[in-house]
């Protein structure tokens, strides 16, 4: 065979070889007093879940590596460890590096690599030292970090991540605030130039449309209702016989209650409803719990919820609901407090951090 036909068969080679292997990203770190325990990599399927992609145990030099297929568009992955979460920036084939403590896991961390990463560690440490402001000073703030990590991002990841931050249980930017619907906006507008194939950018669109509607509104249906001098985001669903359960007719009647969103027919579901259940029982009736689902097979709900002993209701608009639109939920589980006055004061990021919290 002559060269010339020799070589253009070893660069077809090559390139079958190196399709054969998706390009990947990596995180490695360091995290002292963690030896042995268990880190999950998980991504949001977009669906309102956190899937694990990958696992890792710390070495007993505190030493972890963990990666992944790179994502077809810049997303946000998290690392859990105890039920506590660091959020990570990835756009495409990258090298990142976190530094923690066991303790600190999810509150005191540095994280490298790229820009997105070490901004988001930046912002993650201002809203940590944000120490319960009035509404003008979180104006400010709110003000302070658009100019610091969005206005200039051009559709990046970090600004979505940054519209949907909880804050002391409630969002940092609040679509339903017609003060806070110019950032969704400036966001939404941001993508459609820069990245208008990014399914993060329609997010932000759809709730940046409906926000405007609502505030150009004069009589529009209102999430936010004012029942018995209780504030609540109302949800009004059927349970498992029928009937329609609203959830401002459970609030503010002496008890805390705990709004949980869920996929009742997930493989993880059965452990979380159950461990759910541990913590129901040992309040002896002392906190009342309503479960929403967002189940497609309204059988199959039925079955496994008819067997929870707290309000079960399903709604059947799925992963379109208005509940978890109003609610800025990206993932599920996701879990919501109401105090026994009907405030709502905290999103507790895991069962065991809502035990704690009731």
């Amino acid at each position: 065979m002559k060269l010339r036909h020799i070589l253009p068969a070893l660069s077809a080679l090559c390139l079958l070889a190196a399709g054969c292997s998706k390009p990947q990203f990596k995180i490695t770190g360091e995290i002292k007093d963690a030896q042995g325990k268990s880190i999950v990599l998980e991504k949001s399927d977009f669906h309102g879940r956190w899937v694990a992609v990958d696992s890792t145990k710390v070495g007993a030099d505190g030493t972890f590596l963990i990666k992944s297929d790179a994502p077809a568009s810049p997303d946000v992955y998290r690392l859990m460890m105890d039920g506590q979460f660091v959020y990570v920036p990835v756009d495409s084939i990258e090298s990142l590096r976190l530094k923690s403590t066991a303790a600190g896991f999810g509150h005191r961390y540095i994280l490298e690599g790229t820009e997105q990463a070490e901004l988001m560690t930046a912002f993650e440490s201002e809203l940590l030292s944000l120490q319960a402001p009035d509404s003008a000073a979180l104006a400010d703030f709110k003000r302070s970090v658009y100019t610091k990590y969005i206005k200039e991002a051009q559709g990046s990841i970090l600004s979505y991540y940054v519209l949907t931050k909880f804050y002391d249980g409630k969002p940092l930017y609040d679509p339903a605030d017609p003060q806070d619907v110019k950032y969704y906006s400036a966001v939404a507008t941001q993508f459609d130039q820069f990245r208008p194939n990014d399914p993060h950018g329609r997010m932000v669109k759809e709730v940046s449309l409906e926000a405007m509607k609502r505030r150009n509104s004069e009589q529009g249906k209102k999430t936010l209702i004012q029942a018995n001098e209780i504030k609540v985001i109302d949800i009004a669903l059927q349970d498992t016989k029928g009937n329609i359960v609203r959830l401002s007719d459970k609030v503010g009647k002496g008890k805390p209650v705990v709004v949980v969103m869920s996929m009742m027919n997930e493989a993880e579901s059965p452990a979380f409803n159950k461990e759910l259940a541990r913590i129901y029982n040992s309040r002896n009736g002392a906190v009342e719990i309503y479960q929403v689902s967002f189940d497609a097979g309204q059988y199959e709900w039925r079955e496994a919820a008819s067997n929870l002993p707290w309000i079960n209701v399903l709604d059947p608009s799925g992963t379109s609901s208005t509940a978890l639109r109003d609610y800025n939920v990206h993932s599920l589980p996701a879990v919501f407090l109401y105090d026994s006055n009907g405030d709502l004061v905290d999103r507790p990021a895991s069962l065991h951090d809502l035990e704690k919290k009731i």
